[in-house]
């Protein structure tokens, strides 16, 4: 259970990410008004005066193609997350916990690189975690301990943080397949979308979020299991630079293995700031020092 919940916050982790990115087949299809035919005589009537109009909200759309397109210069963000599980495991005994985990990043995509701290808190206890994922190396402090992960251990991290099997063409795909189901608000200077999303479509969702997490064939005998009960999505876009300014999660889904049902709830807030103000990830010289 503890493998299944870890893989699946680190692809909602990755999700939110990379939850706005590039496509070069725009969703201005639609929004394109058809040319005029030549040789049409234009109408000499004047057009009745109307009264103004107050300027209408982008589509979910063009949100998401704005947002696309402006991902395209992203080098560099920083975000803050708050992760919620509650996980209800029945058997033989009924068992309940609720695992917390806060996080504050920082990161390069060119290259990627990542600085954050972690804090979980679980039944097993509070873990506090300093990480430093670099070119050169990964370092961590735990416990008021600098260590450096052998290079051997190095490969599995760094396929966590592979932000190829997240390509923004990916992600601007399965947030345009909810585009019908996004209804869009504002809020200050944030566009909002938001969704609920169920049916026949949440495990195919579900399962393509989760395959960016790295193709484990347990993982994917794992999903087959699931039953995604549903996914609510908010999704906010700074309306003068239409960059990502917050992501709020809340999946609820169930399975059964080894004889047991475990159901999860998890709700994810995350917000976004130093769009491309983040030159380089830099490693503490104590970190550099620890063996």
């Amino acid at each position: 259970m503890k493998k299944w919940t870890a893989a699946l916050l680190g692809a909602i982790l990755v999700m939110s990410m990379t939850a706005c990115g590039k496509d070069n087949k725009a969703a201005d299809d639609a929004a394109t008004p058809p040319a005029t035919e030549q040789g049409t005589t234009p109408s000499t009537e004047t057009p009745a005066k109307e009264e103004p109009k107050e300027d209408a909200l982008p589509t979910a759309d063009e949100l998401l193609q704005k947002s696309a397109e402006a991902s395209q210069n992203l080098k560099s963000f920083a975000m803050k997350a708050d992760v919620k599980q509650h996980i209800v495991v029945e058997g033989e005994e009924k068992q309940e916990q609720d695992v917390n985990m806060s996080l504050d990043s920082e990161l390069t995509l060119e290259p990627v690189e990542m600085m954050q701290n972690v804090v979980m808190d679980s039944p097993e206890g509070k873990v506090e975690m300093k990480q430093y994922i670099t070119e050169d190396g990964i370092y961590m402090l735990m416990d008021g301990q600098w260590m450096q992960v052998p290079k051997e251990s190095e490969q599995e991290i760094r396929d966590g943080l592979d932000m190829s099997s997240a390509s923004p063409e990916q992600q601007v795909e399965q947030f345009k397949t909810l585009s019908k189901d996004f209804k869009v608000t504002e809020d200050g200077d944030t566009y909002v979308l938001t969704a609920d999303v169920s049916g026949d479509n949440l495990k195919e969702l579900a399962k393509s979020m989760m395959s960016q997490a790295g193709n484990d064939p347990q993982m994917e005998a794992m999903m087959d299991q699931m039953d995604i009960k549903s996914i609510h999505i908010i999704y906010g876009v700074q309306k003068e630079s239409y960059l990502p300014a917050t992501t709020d999660l809340d999946m609820v889904m169930a399975m059964e293995a080894e004889g047991q049902k475990v159901s999860l709830d998890m709700k994810m807030k995350s917000t976004y700031s130093k769009h491309n103000e983040i030159s380089k990830i830099e490693v503490p010289k104590e970190a550099l020092n620890a063996k």
